[in-house]
């Protein structure tokens, strides 16, 4: 199986949560129950997912342009928004969501991390309780959702400004198109039967990890 350095992903569940668990530890129950309500806290409470880069660089490998599905011993396996929706238990409905690289915000992930820092004070009103929900928004959009390589925050994800913004997109179709797209082109790269540097896949890549071993517990 090919080793990391042909792979490379910003997305990892156990730093993702490592960061969030301070704020979430301070929040209000009532903030709880609103980000509950719109699904970022089951985001935030799922089981930590092992990265797995060579297993991710196995899955594209794996991957039929033709039949847009996924050769798993005999079979083809396809990767659809349901099994998105099903991971992150976020409802496959609402509004489309179209996300656009260009134009870069100035915001990096390492300034979302320490925005959740600053707000992890032992204290509570409306307004701070609105900011830490805001703030937990903006980093599991940037940090989980749509990482990019650059660590740099597409202005698009800070037009979701608060829970009722988020509630209404369809988010699980929205990840499921941008991650598609990536390892569609990727598997184009990596056809040869040399190993390949593909350098990184965007987007919430543990996906990928969740569905294959699903499937093979599923031809078990």
């Amino acid at each position: 199986m090919p080793g990391s350095r042909f792979l490379y992903s910003r997305c990892a569940t156990k730093t993702f949560k490592e960061n969030a668990k301070s704020l979430l530890d301070v929040l209000s129950e009532g903030s709880k129950e609103t980000l509950r309500d719109i699904g970022i806290l089951r985001v935030l409470e799922m089981p930590t997912i092992q990265q797995n880069i060579p297993l991710i660089y196995y899955i594209i490998r794996s991957y039929s342009v033709k039949r847009n599905a996924f050769s798993l011993s005999k079979f083809y396996v396809k990767f659809t928004v349901n099994h998105v929706a099903q991971i992150l238990g976020l409802p496959n409905r609402g509004r489309d969501f179209h996300f656009e690289r260009i134009p870069l915000s100035n915001l990096k992930h390492k300034a979302l991390v320490e925005e959740l820092a600053d707000l992890t004070v032992e204290e509570s009103s409306p307004t701070l309780e609105s900011r830490r929900i805001n703030a937990l928004i903006r980093y599991v959009l940037a940090v989980f959702f749509f990482p990019l390589k650059g660590l740099k925050v597409p202005t698009c994800l800070l037009d979701i400004k608060g829970p009722e913004d988020f509630g209404v997109v369809n988010w699980p179709k929205a990840i499921h198109s941008f991650l598609h797209s990536h390892f569609a082109a990727m598997r184009e790269i990596a056809i040869g039967e040399e190993m390949t540097n593909l350098g990184y896949l965007e987007g919430c890549s543990v996906i990928l990890v969740v569905s294959k071993s699903t499937y093979n517990l599923y031809l078990l």
